[in-house]
């Protein structure tokens, strides 16, 4: 009887190991089951975050907003380059302006070039007067174009591509939503901001104060420049390039 009672208890405590050892192995096979399980949900979790972020920033780009970030103190006008204590250029010009798009192309880079370089401060002040009063004329789709750019933060680069675009027909919708933005490289969160901010208009009626406030303030010809709000003649310009251009600004800064 002793040695068949030993021999149960061995038995039983054999059986009772192997209910451990069994256990164990669930336990392990569990745990890490659930730590797929938890990556898989922080995955998810993070991807749906990253989402929504973009999604929250490019509808906080434009909702609400009635002026472009770098509009001027006055509303009337875009500051392409800003450098305190150096002389104002402002040019005043419409998109379908023939005599702007030949301004643009003597001068602009040579302009562009002076804000670049801490030289003047630039600001644009885009005219729609060539459209008429009619608010979806193509001078106030590009004008509108521009200042969601510059929503974005790819203002220089985008109404430069406008210039560029001027002497290949008539501007289209297409344009302003795909060539360009591709062109100069909007992109993504920035690129379904911009697009929301000329569909929508978000900026029509900055566009349209730019246009009030400079026909207010008498500047009737296209193109006008300013140097500290004093109207340079545009004979100035005539027969001279882009090297010229500093020059005739630091006269007119003078005078």
């Amino acid at each position: 009887m002793t040695g068949t009672s030993q021999r149960q208890r061995l038995r039983e405590a054999q059986l009772a190991n192997q209910r451990a050892a069994r256990f164990r192995r669930i336990i392990v096979i569990g745990s890490a089951a659930l730590a797929v399980v938890l990556v898989a949900v922080m995955v998810i979790v993070f991807v749906q975050q990253s989402a929504k972020s973009a999604a929250d920033a490019a509808a906080s780009t434009t909702a609400g907003i009635p002026y472009p970030p770098n509009a001027t103190k006055d509303k009337d006008g875009i500051t392409v380059y800003s450098n305190e204590g150096k002389p104002v250029v402002a040019v005043y010009s419409d998109y379908q302006c023939a005599g702007c798009l030949q301004f643009d192309q003597s001068f602009g880079s040579a302009l562009s070039l002076l804000g670049q370089t801490k030289e003047i401060t630039l600001v644009d002040h885009t005219r729609v007067a060539l459209d008429k009063g009619n608010a979806g004329g193509l001078s106030h789709k590009a004008a509108l174009a521009a200042a969601c750019a510059d929503v974005v933060g790819y203002y220089p680069a985008y109404t430069t591509a406008i210039w560029e675009a001027a002497s290949s027909g008539p501007y289209t919708d297409q344009l302003f939503l795909e060539t360009i933005p591709d062109k100069v490289g909007i992109a993504q969160a920035d690129l379904t901001a911009f697009r929301a901010c000329y569909t929508k208009q978000s900026l029509s009626a900055f566009v349209q104060g730019v246009e009030d406030a400079a026909s207010k303030a008498g500047r009737n010809e296209l193109p006008v420049i300013t140097v500290n709000g004093k109207q340079v003649p545009n004979s100035e310009f005539v027969g001279k390039s882009g090297q010229d251009v500093k020059k005739i600004i630091e006269a007119a800064a003078k005078g």
